[in-house]
Parts: C-alpha cells; structure tokens; sequence
C-alpha cells in the first residue's frame, strides 16, 4: 500500500466514528425514530389525532384528518371497495358501530416529505372487540370476537395550507 492510500485509509477510518456520532445527534420525536421537525412533528400529530379518535370510536374526529381528495383502493385490485372521500364518513360509522372497543397503538418508522405530500411507514399493533351480529330473528348470527391486526401500514398526507391531512390509509 502506498503512503498516500494508506493516509487516506487512516483519514477515512478516523472520521467514521464522528460521522456515525453525528447521526446520533439527531433529535428525534420521543418514541419514534422519526427525526424532529416542524413538519414531521405535524404529520405525526395528525396520525395520532386519527388514532385517539378510533380508540375512541368517534367518526366524525376520524374525518377530520381526511382531506377532500381522499381516496383508498384498500388494498385490492377491486374497484368495489374502493373508498372515496364522499363516501368515507358513511363507511366509518358503518365500521365503527359494529365495534365494542378498541386497542390500537403506531409505531412511526418513518416519514418522505416532498413538496406538499408526505408517505409515512409505520407499524400497528391494534386489536377490535367486535360486537355480536343478530339474525333477523334477534339471535347471534356471529358471536362476539376479538380481531387482531398486526402489521406494516402507510399513510399519504397532502399539505393544506399550514396542516396535513390524510388522502391515503384510513
């Protein structure tokens, strides 16, 4: 190895510990990992408006992080689930009534900002007590039954003036 490769070698070897320290001075959001910005402070903010509004069951608070422009093919090729912003205020009290509760936490791993959109990853751990179906006789078609779901998700927010609101991910 030459004198100067093995200069540079050192050089680089040096200044890796301080570009590895560096990253760690980040400030991050507490309980996430999520570095700390005046947007990304914002963007999470408005997920858990969302999420305090479906532990609470309250479909018109989940609304309200929806921007006009909503729209979810949720998560299928079928055209016949999709849900549109019109339709999105019928669909969530329809859901929400044949819940009886709800535990429901996000883990933000972490969130794109271009422009006026952002695409945050996280995950959910979140679990649905869900009412007993009746038959048109009064029986339970359907018992009572605990729903888990357990799994990566993503929400696309658009920048609306000074806020963020969801178009994707309800």
């Amino acid at each position: 190895m030459s004198g100067r490769t093995s200069t540079l070698l050192l050089a680089v070897l040096l200044a890796a510990p301080a570009a590895i320290g560096a990253c760690k001075n980040v400030t991050v959001i507490p309980g996430t990992e999520v570095p700390d910005t005046p947007d990304n402070r914002e963007i999470v903010q408005v997920l858990e408006r969302f999420r305090g509004a479906f532990v609470r069951q309250d479909p018109a608070l989940i609304l309200a992080t929806a921007h006009p422009t909503y729209y979810d093919e949720s998560g299928t090729d079928d055209p016949s689930d999709d849900i549109v912003f019109e339709e999105l205020g019928q669909t969530l009290q329809r859901r929400i009534a044949q819940i009886e509760s709800v535990r429901f936490t996000i883990e933000y791993l972490d969130i794109f900002i271009r422009r006026d959109r952002a695409t945050v990853h996280v995950w959910i751990d979140a679990s649905f007590r869900m009412k007993p179906i009746l038959g048109d006789d009064g029986l339970p078609r359907f018992t009572a039954r605990v729903v888990p779901k357990q799994d990566y998700a993503k929400f696309e927010l658009i920048r609306e003036g000074d806020s963020w609101l969801l178009t994707k991910g309800i």
